[in-house]
């Protein structure tokens, strides 16, 4: 049993129920015994039955955790047992206290899991399913949900983002579509939702269930083929009302990265030698045989020479005077962030559980002006009616303010160290030295902007026993989210946009509202070693909403901005309005037979609106067995561990091509027509009548396995996919009218390797220490596109037989060209000249050219993934970090890194440049990167590996001890400090190898934390 379960489990039976069992028998002796329970961190224990073995004489321990039981005998055994943890035997003898620490299961087999419309134990279970409890992750700076599931589930890829609000992305088992989405469908509290993950709020939930393969993501067929992740949000534990209060307050920063630009020395000297190699390469061009008559380079010493290359007087003249800017500090910032949460929970007796919480969520991001908001509040009521009705109505409002717009880092890399400083004053240039390649780095912070998004969401759900058919019960729920969201921008006449119209306005609200409907009708009896666990569906969704887009310029009158755009001279509007539906029918039984044979079959039936007439229709189904093979005698006689394997096949569909895909589509445009203007339509998209659904079909073999009574247990899976009727945004060529077209072509398999193993390594009275260990590898491959055996898309980068991730450019030969191999002739290429990138001549015709001599080079998939989490509790302390890692090798994990490790091939004597690593010179010539001026008849992209291993979480916490707590008159009092991505190893020279080339970096944090218990 995991560790959230057991405390929620121990906190509902403080005061929930007496078991005091009257033994049968009479005994002689009349000894009482006394003693308290308590678990490993010393904590009472509540609600532990302590029974005398093999009668009903026993009792239960109060809220301290002590317990007291008469009429008990020298040679009887206490059988001390409670969920969750391990049941223990002890002799009475001559002892009159008898205290007891009970010790936590590493696992427990009849934990519920949820599946989709249900829950199964989790030793019922044929599929490949994965549990997080929320639990653990409470006392780290999670912001978005996504965050806590890092490195956490093997086959579970979460990719970080940067940004106050940046929501990291999210895929299980790789990608199995090229065109269509590949995002896990997302279900709350058991209904599909819709809305932005980032609403939710991680201290609301409880607990994170995810269906990995196709067995046991059927159950939502249409949308299940890229994994479903099943949220379940907490609800009432104890029978007291209980208050919980938590905040933490900390700071952000850019994760540790060998990034920098050229100061003003290193600036105003590149300039020196973009005039010194510009004459080296015209020399070049005379074909010496050796460096005599080479140009000689300038005195970079003699500052008065220097400021003579310099392009403005501005910048000679800030140059010769000491002033410079480091744009990229000036950008950035340690950021705050802070987060408070409060939460009121309990049960009214039996028959209402009630959850009521509130949260607030302030965040900044390293660069300025970079903002996050959130509020949410959230109410989930359950109430049992009577013994055949329970009721329940679950609300959802979420506040998220992401208003204003960050300085801009990529602008801040290439600006000039020289030009005049105005940061703080209401007056600057827009753009740097007036060359417009150099905006402002500070100009968006200037730009007004309020997006405001409200959210409400409602699901209201009954559920029926029905009294006359033991087992028989009819759910039915129904979901209703509205979403508001208002984004409005002002550029004034200080800004890019601003200046160039006169100011301008822009106004883009929006509205959706999504329901979904469900009937479920559950059959769960037993029949002596017969289990039956059948589900039947009846699923209606239906989504709509509309928009408007509204613009203006020409302000003479700026004071009102984006707040009454009448006053701009011109206007246009644009508005738009959707809807779209789906219906499902599913069915599905599970047969378990005296616990160890099972048996899952699931045929679910989908239609989409968003389809042709006559292929809105798809039927997925799915089989899985299982066989809890250490239950047989001839393997129990040879050691004692628990042994499940699994198996399974199943289909699932893909309907992420968005509504209309199918049909042709027309848009408006202007023209003048007779001294008016007129509004014509035109045909701007392509439909696809034939446009249907893309299918994935995949098989599952999996180990359950657990030893040393579950201290070491674990799992196994091998999975193999194979997607049909791959959706495609197809190109077309341009004689055709239309860019692209909506098509069903293609194949791509898939397929990986996932292991878990967990751990509880040391269990003593004060001291726990348990570890996890995750290692998944995903591989994919393009088995078919257009029709053709060798068809391939270069637009796109895809080839047949080539993973979808393919580079496709030039390979890199090793190096650049030296002067001793120019001056030999030993240059075989036409036009290369030495500090230019080597590259292979594929074709050996002494040309480089895009026709005949790029490949596939490397992949952007990664190569495997692994993680190693450790929990060491020691008395009131526990420690907890993780680490995550994400691997290349064999020219996995690549990414263009050009920009930042090698002088760039656009604009290199104005722009800023990267200062990783020098530029070659004829005198002092490099390796890997080129000259300052370089002109090479062609160009490619400098890949390097993102491989890294992460210090991901690492946590510090203090529970306060029960005699404290008592003084204090409080349940529980914990503080922590926490810190997220403090350290990274890697090769990738630049900001984060996980966010990539991205100028939005990836941060790390540090809090301190406070968490109270009322």
């Amino acid at each position: 049993m995991k560790r959230a379960y057991f405390f929620n489990l121990k906190s509902g039976l403080i005061l929930a129920f007496i078991l005091i069992f009257i033994s049968g028998n009479i005994y002689a002796q009349n000894i009482v015994v006394k003693g308290h329970i308590r678990d490993v961190n010393q904590e009472p224990l509540a609600g532990v039955t302590v029974r005398v073995k093999g009668t009903a004489v026993g009792t239960i321990t109060d809220v301290d955790g002590n317990y007291t039981i008469s009429n008990v005998s020298s040679t009887d055994i206490l059988e001390v047992s409670f969920v969750g943890m391990h049941t223990q035997e002890i002799l009475v003898g001559n002892q009159n206290t008898i205290n007891v620490t009970m010790q936590e299961e590493v696992s427990s087999l009849d934990e519920l899991i949820v599946v989709g419309y249900g829950t199964m134990r989790k030793s019922d279970l044929t599929g490949s399913v994965v549990r997080v409890e929320m639990k653990s992750k409470e006392n780290q700076a999670n912001v978005n949900l996504l965050q806590t599931l890092a490195g956490t589930s093997a086959g579970v890829n979460i990719e970080g983002r940067g940004g106050a609000g940046g929501q990291p992305s999210f895929s299980v088992r790789g990608q199995t579509s090229l065109s269509a989405s590949n995002t896990p469908l997302i279900v709350l509290d058991g209904i599909i939702y819709n809305g932005s993950i980032s609403d939710i709020n991680v201290n609301d939930v409880e607990s994170i269930d995810i269906l990995k393969d196709a067995s046991a993501a059927s159950v939502y067929g249409s949308r299940s083929a890229n994994g479903v992740m099943l949220i379940t949000t907490k609800k009432g534990a104890s029978d007291k009302p209980s208050v919980t209060f938590d905040m933490y307050y900390g700071y952000q920063d850019i994760a540790n990265n060998p990034m920098r630009v050229m100061n003003a020395d290193e600036f105003a000297t590149r300039l020196v030698d973009w005039s010194h190699q510009n004459l080296v390469y015209k020399w070049y061009g005379t074909n010496p045989t050796s460096v005599q008559g080479r140009p000689v380079r300038p005195d970079v010493t003699d500052r008065d020479l220097v400021a003579t290359y310099l392009k403005t007087q501005e910048e000679k003249d800030n140059y010769l005077a000491g002033r410079s800017i480091d744009w990229v500090d000036e950008v950035l910032q340690i950021a705050p962030m802070q987060n408070y949460n409060l939460s009121l929970s309990g049960k009214s007796g039996d028959k209402v559980n009630y959850f009521v919480s509130g949260s607030y969520t302030d965040v900044e991001g390293v660069q300025l002006n970079d903002k996050y908001q959130r509020f949410t509040l959230r109410s989930n009521l359950t109430s049992d009616v009577n013994d055949w009705l329970t009721l329940s109505v679950n609300t959802t409002y979420s506040y998220t303010d992401n208003s204003g717009q960050p300085a801009s880092l990529a602008n801040a890399r290439v600006a000039s160290p020289l030009v005049n400083n105005y940061i703080g004053e209401s007056s600057y240039d827009i753009f740097l030295g007036g060359e417009l390649f150099q905006p402002y780095p500070l100009v968006y912070t200037k730009i007004d902007n309020s997006n405001i998004r409200n959210q409400i969401h409602l699901i209201g759900s009954a559920n029926i026993k029905v009294p006359w058919i033991e087992g028989l019960s009819n759910e039915v729920n129904y979901s209703n989210r509205y979403t508001n969201t208002n984004n409005n921008t002002y550029h004034n006449y200080n800004t890019p946009s601003g200046s160039s119209n006169r100011g301008l306005a822009t106004k883009v609200p929006s509205q959706s509202r999504d329901w979904v409907f469900n009937n479920i009708v559950t059959y769960l009896r037993t029949f002596g070693d017969h289990q039956i666990n059948s589900t039947l569906l009846f699923s209606s969704e239906g989504r709509y909403g509309d928009g408007s887009n509204l613009s203006a310029s020409g302000f003479d009158n700026q004071t009102l901005g984006y707040n009454n755009m009448g006053l701009g001279e011109v206007a246009t509007v644009s508005s738009s309005a959707w809807e779209e539906s789906s219906l499902a029918y599913m069915a599905r039984l599970n047969y378990t037979f005296q616990s160890k044979y099972m048996v899952t079959g699931t045929i679910r039936r989908d239609a989409f609106s968003g389809f042709a007439e006559g292929n809105k229709w798809a039927t997925f189904p799915s089989l899985s067995l299982a066989w809890v093979f250490t239950e047989e005698p001839f393997i129990q006689d040879l050691m004692p561990f628990y042994g499940k394997l699994r198996a399974s096949y199943g289909k699932n569909g893909n309907q992420g091509v968005g509504r209309y895909s199918s049909m042709s589509r027309m848009n408006t445009r202007y023209y003048v027509f007779d001294q008016t203007t007129a509004i014509g339509l035109y045909p701007s998209t392509l439909g696809n009548a034939g446009l249907s659904w893309e299918t994935t079909g995949s098989y599952n073999i999996g180990v359950d396995f657990g030893f040393l009574d579950n201290r070491i247990a674990g799992s196994i899976d091998v999975y193999t996919a194979k997607t049909e009727d791959v959706l495609v945004r197809r190109q077309l060529p341009n004689a055709a009218g239309y860019p692209n077209v909506w098509a069903n072509i293609g194949g791509i398999d898939n397929k990986g390797i996932e292991f878990e193993i967990r751990s509880l390594n040391v269990n003593s009275n004060h001291l726990r220490w348990e570890t996890s260990f995750v290692f998944s590898l995903n591989r994919d491959k393009i088995t078919r596109l257009y029709g053709g055996e060798n068809d391939s898309d270069i637009g796109n980068q895809w080839f047949i037989g080539e993973p979808i991730s393919a580079i496709y450019d030039y390979e890199m030969a090793g190096g650049v060209w030296t002067e001793e191999e120019f001056f030999n002739r030993e240059i075989p290429l036409k036009g290369w000249y030495p500090g230019q990138f080597r590259y292979v001549d594929q074709n050996k015709d002494s040309l480089i050219n895009p026709d005949h001599d790029r490949k596939v080079i490397g992949y952007a998939a990664p190569s495997y993934r692994f993680s190693i989490n450790n929990t060491l509790t020691y008395k009131n302390f526990t420690f907890n970090f993780l680490i995550n890692s994400v691997q290349g090798g064999s020219k996995y994990y690549m990414a263009d890194n050009a920009e930042n490790i090698t002088p760039r091939f656009y604009m290199q004597h104005r722009m800023n440049n990267s200062a990783i690593n020098p530029y070659w010179r004829p005198e002092a010539p490099t390796t890997n990167t080129t000259g300052i001026y370089n002109n090479p008849p062609q160009q490619s992209g400098v890949y390097q590996s993102r491989s890294f291993v992460r210090l991901q979480d690492v946590t510090l916490t203090y529970r306060l001890s029960k005699n404290i707590l008592k003084t204090l008159g409080i349940e529980g009092c914990q503080v922590y400090i926490s810190s997220k991505n403090p350290y990274v190893w890697t090769k990738w020279q630049g900001w984060d190898p996980e966010s990539g080339r991205s100028d939005t970096p990836l941060m790390k944090n540090i809090i301190a934390g406070l968490r109270l218990n009322l």
